[in-house]
């Protein structure tokens, strides 16, 4: 019954999963619908700022080789003789006029290139028209314009002498009464030169012509081209038909978004295309009615309803025949993944269980000194939630009696709890007493080493005497609550956390010194045996074990401790000092003698071997250990060989067959060890590294090269365009092509 009705729970999951998955493809749909017309709605009006962007070029090249043309004639020396004589009442003044009719005559090319009827030069000062075809003066010139209406000639007269209207677009029409004119564009030739020309070159432009420089633009009847001058006024209009009032004032209070906006006109959307001149700073509007613009949309709307009846039909038999088929293979995973769950349990417990153990290991290494480097370190303090900022340690070494009768004190003794349960006692009075968090080592049974922080601003014999009055609480405590006595060895202070371990040899040696009438003792504070040198056991396994590491730094920490316990704090005999040479050389033997010789490192051991030889001094211990410290450091460098793999693929990751299996067989290493070994030295994984290696540098040639964005993949490695894009995408967050857009602005 319980298996049945499984089932039937299982198999109305799969139809709501089914039916949800249903919902789902119906929205996507919908979705990807918007998202389409969206994107095609976003083409469209991106291809027409384009279309635009490219027209308005065009005309500003016009308008450029307006300017040579007027900078060409401002030149002509004839030109300026004639342009500054007041009247034409100097017999030369006609013959000079033929002369410089004569020299414009070399302009006609240019003329023809340019979107004009006519181009003339009005002088001022006489009052005349000139060009390469006729010399005559003005009024005569205006009534030669058949369309041209009389009554209107002072207004004309009188803008060709306002330099006002000058780089600007004047409408013909308004002298034709017409709305859809050519325009006269004035160009004042002082500007061309330094010397006073009292004349402005005129030209005409086609209103044909220039239609036809924006014959690319589609303004699909009713929409128009308005352009303003920059000084807001309007330049020009081009349109089909008439388009009625033209709304000015909308147009240039629009919020435009990457150049595009919209308003409705007579209840139509209207859609507005906005872009500027680089050469005069003109403003223009490409007003297209959004129906006729968007007329493409239409076919997408059919395709995707077809779309989305398909992915109805496929859903409702997926889950009628998912729903079925995949009940059985649920029901399986479900067991699984209930079993796997009760194994995961499991897992982590026995990790908890661990976890103590760990604790302890890492503590033993940091106090012995089996630390190998900053790395290791790190890692190690991050677990035991170490904090080193500002910080300074120290090693607090107790040592208890818990048995019946074990202590005697003159004629009494010291009855302890004999209890098995002590060690929670002592723990207990550890975490009520050292108030932080401390970290308890235990290197034997009825013994506790804490490591202490401090502030490592305050001084070490103020801080060490605050342990001390900690200590001494926590002795009494023991003492009057459970008859538990209690000795410590306090070591020096050290901000290096690496350099512990000379906290630890100091505090386990210092605690001998305690007695009942001082149960803490303090390093600082012993008085030294100058009969004793200072070389112990504790002290030669950390010299092995720093050398065989390859651990220079804790070799110089090393000698740094024999010689101020030897040479500072005490001063030694020559004897003492000579059997302390003995002492660390017999160490310094034993190590060189575990080291093979090989063609590699003949010479090396050739030389440490005749240092022996030499008259022993601490110098030349520090220089022998440091001599085989390197020696083993380069034996065992996997740094090293991290250092040349990521120079391989900075020079090889354009290689698209740059792989895990490449570099295993270029480097004679398994794959699985290379994995390793790079994720522990480098903190990431090889793909990732070799992808950010890849995008760096197409970041690099896309700024500062002019690579052709569809070639770029194949220069950085990747075999399809795609995967590269995606990739791309996925890290900066934009195209290839769009970084380029935005580096070129």
């Amino acid at each position: 019954m319980k298996t049945n009705s499984n089932n039937a729970q299982f198999m109305f999951r799969m139809v709501f999963s089914y039916s949800t998955v249903l919902i789902i493809l119906l929205i996507m749909g919908v979705n990807l619908y918007n998202i389409s017309i969206n994107n095609v709605r976003s083409d469209i009006r991106n291809q027409n700022k384009l279309m635009l962007q490219n027209a308005i070029r065009k005309l500003d090249a016009d308008l450029t080789t307006m300017d040579a043309l007027a900078g060409q004639v401002a030149s002509n020396s004839k030109l300026v003789t004639l342009a500054n004589k007041p009247d034409n009442k100097d017999k030369d003044y006609y013959l000079l006029a033929s002369f410089v009719k004569d020299d414009l005559s070399v302009f006609i090319h240019t003329e023809n290139l340019l979107p004009i009827d006519n181009y003339f030069i009005y002088l001022q000062q006489s009052g005349y028209v000139l060009s390469y075809s006729q010399f005559t003066d003005m009024e005569s010139y205006y009534n030669s314009k058949r369309m041209f209406m009389p009554e209107q000639y002072d207004d004309w007269l009188n803008k060709m002498n306002d330099s006002d209207y000058n780089r600007k677009f004047i409408s013909l029409g308004h002298y034709m009464n017409k709305t859809n004119s050519s325009y006269l564009y004035m160009l004042p030739l002082k500007n061309y030169t330094l010397r006073d020309i009292p004349a402005v070159i005129c030209f005409e432009i086609d209103i044909n012509k220039l239609t036809r420089i924006y014959s690319d633009l589609n303004l699909f009847n009713s929409g128009y081209l308005y352009a303003t001058n920059n000084e807001g006024e309007e330049a020009f209009v081009l349109t089909e038909n008439d388009t009625g009032e033209i709304s000015a004032d909308i147009l240039k209070n629009l919020t435009y978004k990457d150049g595009l906006s919209e308003y409705e006109q007579d209840n139509n959307e209207m859609l507005v295309t906005y872009s500027d001149s680089e050469y005069n700073k003109w403003n223009y509007y490409l007003v297209q009615p959004a129906v006729e613009a968007l007329y493409s949309l239409e076919q997408y709307r059919d395709i995707f309803v077809f779309i989305i009846c398909l992915a109805l039909s496929i859903g409702f038999l997926l889950i009628l025949f998912l729903s079925k088929r995949n009940v059985k293979p649920m029901i399986a995973l479900n067991n699984e993944l209930k079993n796997t769950i009760t194994r995961q349990r499991s897992l982590q417990m026995i990790v908890d269980e661990q976890k103590p153990i760990i604790q302890q290991s890492y503590l033993s290494r940091i106090m012995h000194g089996g630390i190998s480097s900053l790395k290791e370190l790190d890692y190690a303090r991050q677990y035991l939630s170490i904090s080193t900022d500002h910080r300074k340690f120290s090693i607090l070494y107790i040592i208890v009696y818990v048995n019946q009768y074990e202590l005697q004190l003159e004629n009494s003794a010291i009855i302890g709890p004999n209890t098995e349960n002590y060690d929670e006692i002592i723990k207990f009075a550890i975490g009520k007493y050292f108030k932080e968090e401390v970290h308890i080592y235990q290197p034997a049974e009825r013994e506790y080493v804490l490591l202490l922080s401090n502030e490592e601003e305050e001084e070490d014999k103020q801080a060490s005497q605050k342990v001390k009055e900690v200590f001494k609480g926590f002795h009494e405590y023991l003492m009057d609550s459970y008859s538990i006595w209690s000795f410590a060895g306090l070591g020096n202070w050290d901000s290096d956390l690496m350099v512990t371990w000379k906290s630890y040899q100091q505090a386990n040696e210092v605690v001998n010194y305690a007695t009942k009438d001082h149960i803490v003792k303090s390093y600082a504070c012993i008085k030294r045996d100058t009969n004793v040198f200072y070389y112990p056991m504790e002290l030669a396994g950390q010299l092995t074990n720093f050398i065989t590491i390859g651990n220079e730094s804790q070799v110089l920490e090393i000698f740094k401790v024999i010689r101020h316990e030897n040479m500072e704090e005490q001063s030694q005999s020559v004897n003492m000092m000579k059997c302390l040479f003995s002492d660390i050389k017999n160490t310094l033997f034993k190590i060189r003698f575990t080291i093979q010789t090989d063609e590699k490192n003949k010479d090396e051991l050739k030389a440490i071997d005749a240092m022996f030889e030499e008259h022993m001094s601490l110098k030349l211990c520090e220089d022998i250990a440091l001599s085989l410290c390197r020696l083993y450091g380069n034996k065992c460098s996997r740094s090293q060989l991290i250092t040349n793999i990521k120079k391989y693929i900075l020079d090889n990751y354009n290689d698209p067959s740059l792989c895990l299996n490449k570099i295993s067989d270029e480097f004679l290493i398994s794959e699985s060890y290379f994995s390793y070994l790079f994720k522990e030295e480098t903190g990431e994984n090889f793909s990732t590294y070799l992808e950010r290696i890849r995008m760096e540098q197409a970041v690099q040639l896309i700024k500062e090269s002019d690579i052709n964005i569809s070639n770029l993949y194949q220069e950085i490695g990747y075999n399809n365009s795609n995967t590269f894009r995606r990739a791309f995408k996925k890290i900066y967050g934009i195209s290839p092509k769009t970084m380029r857009d935005v580096t070129n602005n």
